[in-house]
């Protein structure tokens, strides 16, 4: 009789196991963040779908399965989605130790406590990032093809996106967490106004932590440039002056004079006693001296 009834309860249990394994669970889809930090002010996303309706409640339990946060009382939900968000602190809002967490759900009707698959990662520990090294000190971002970006090299301590600020201002947002370098040109917000600029990076991780910045270094951003801003000559003698460009060729003016070269040291016929003012010019970008002549 001892043999039967274990064979019939083993039976049973076994027919209760098959039965649930049959059964669709009370909770799909879900959608689960994985990785957080307390000190980013980024919440990450617990998204799933209740099948029917019911009693529920939901928790954030670490690895010994203790709950460090509750994140929503049971209430009565109907069917579909349910929303929520976790932002890595516990119920008195203090950060929780890094390590893994899991959402947990219960469904009081079904008598049921469902911990979700997704574990979330909470991460404090900060990204550094240091400059490798620069492709150019003169960018000149004119769409000729010649130095046209900038492109900057880097590391990081741990997959994070690089970010470069110009003059305090964001101005290049990696979007790879394992890229090595990035670039800067007209097309990503490399500003029109020659001049020098003071540039930094900065890293951010998944978990939204931001790194300190890199000490600062500097690219100048040049189109057309003239040697001098007064240039002075004898009447019957030669102006010359160094034009600083990447451009293949240039133009010139001064009074109605002008012409076309490819050489870095414009020199002309300096002309009659006066002041006149030279302009020298390649896709739309000009830079501009005062010549004077004396007799």
């Amino acid at each position: 009789m001892l043999v039967v009834g274990l064979l019939g309860g083993s039976a049973a249990a076994f027919a209760v196991t098959e039965r649930l394994k049959l059964e669709r669970s009370p909770i799909f889809a879900t959608r689960v963040g994985k990785v957080v930090s307390p000190a980013s002010g980024r919440r990450v996303p617990i998204d799933f779908r209740v099948r029917k309706a019911d009693d529920l409640s939901v928790a954030i339990v670490d690895g010994n399965d203790h709950v460090v946060r509750a994140l929503i009382p049971s209430h009565h939900v109907r069917p579909g989605p349910q929303q929520l968000t976790w932002n890595g602190r516990d119920d008195s809002g203090s950060p929780v130790p890094d390590g893994l967490y899991r959402p947990r759900v219960h469904l009081a009707g079904e008598h049921r406590t469902i911990l979700l698959p997704n574990p979330i990662a909470v991460d404090t520990k900060v990204p550094h990032i240091s400059l490798t090294r620069t492709s150019l000190e003169v960018v000149s971002p004119d769409g000729d093809a010649i130095d046209d970006y900038l492109t900057v090299f880097f590391h990081t301590s741990e997959p994070a996106r690089a970010v470069l600020y110009a003059n305090g201002r964001r101005v290049v947002k990696v979007k790879s967490f394992s890229a090595h370098s990035l670039k800067w040109g007209k097309r990503n917000g490399m500003p029109t106004k020659p001049g020098v600029y003071r540039l930094w990076l900065r890293s951010i991780d998944a978990a939204g932590n931001p790194g300190p910045r890199t000490p600062t270094f500097r690219v100048q951003i040049r189109y057309i440039e003239l040697g001098r801003n007064v240039i002075r000559a004898r009447a019957g003698g030669t102006i010359n002056v160094r034009v600083s460009t990447d451009a293949r060729f240039y133009y010139w003016r001064i009074g109605p004079r002008h012409g076309r070269v490819g050489n870095r040291r414009l020199s002309l016929a300096a002309g009659a006693p006066g002041r006149y003012q030279l302009v020298v010019s390649e896709r739309g970008h000009k830079a501009r001296a005062l010549v004077v002549v004396s007799p």
